[in-house]
């Protein structure tokens, strides 16, 4: 049995669905994108101001409580890779839609592959250097057109992971023919 989620656009519908299609306009698409990758930079920003166990300061003009954390900095290592990671999922998925509306295709390689390359270009500007830059563009974009051509999926044979993960097992053991024939050879053993 499946629960159900929210019966929204963005959402598939079963809660073990791994299917996670968003459709509608490239505005909606666009905003919705950024906002997961805003979220996600939130927590990658969280976990970073904590890993280490000194406290996050920033040089201010009138000086400041050193060895305290400020608002300020902590605002700064939170909210910086939120901005980025928000604008690299934006851009990518802004330049999927444009594409998608000057070709007149859907779910087409060269899409993902511009789409990618964009968004490879805002996660290269986080260091400045053009070389970074065009460097980040073309394995994000080869990365990305290689996902779309194979898949989200890790595995080849879904129906055996599926059986794994949801299958049930027997109310009582049965043991095979091999298990008991080595069982009989060595019964010092039989009870393991």
């Amino acid at each position: 049995a499946t629960s159900t989620m929210g019966g929204d656009s963005f959402s598939s519908g079963a809660f073990n669905d791994p299917k996670h299609v968003v459709s509608g306009p490239g505005l909606e698409r666009t905003i919705y994108s950024s906002s997961i990758g805003a979220a996600a930079g939130i927590f990658y920003g969280g976990c970073a101001a904590a890993w280490f166990p000194d406290p996050v300061e920033s040089v201010g003009k009138f000086g400041g409580a050193s060895g305290r954390t400020s608002f300020r900095a902590l605002g700064q290592t939170v909210l910086r890779p939120a901005m980025w990671f928000s604008f690299a999922a934006g851009a990518f998925t802004a330049t999927e839609c444009a594409m998608e509306a000057a070709r007149n295709e859907t779910k087409d390689v060269w899409n993902t592959l511009a789409a990618g390359m964009v968004g490879g270009a805002v996660v290269g500007l986080t260091n400045g250097r053009p070389q970074v830059v065009a460097a980040t563009a073309i394995a994000t974009g080869i990365f990305m057109v290689a996902l779309d051509l194979t898949g989200s999926k890790t595995v080849f044979d879904e129906k055996a992971l599926d059986h794994k993960r949801m299958g049930l097992l027997p109310e009582t053991h049965k043991e095979s023919a091999a298990l008991s024939a080595l069982k009989s050879q060595y019964p010092q053993h039989k009870n393991l």
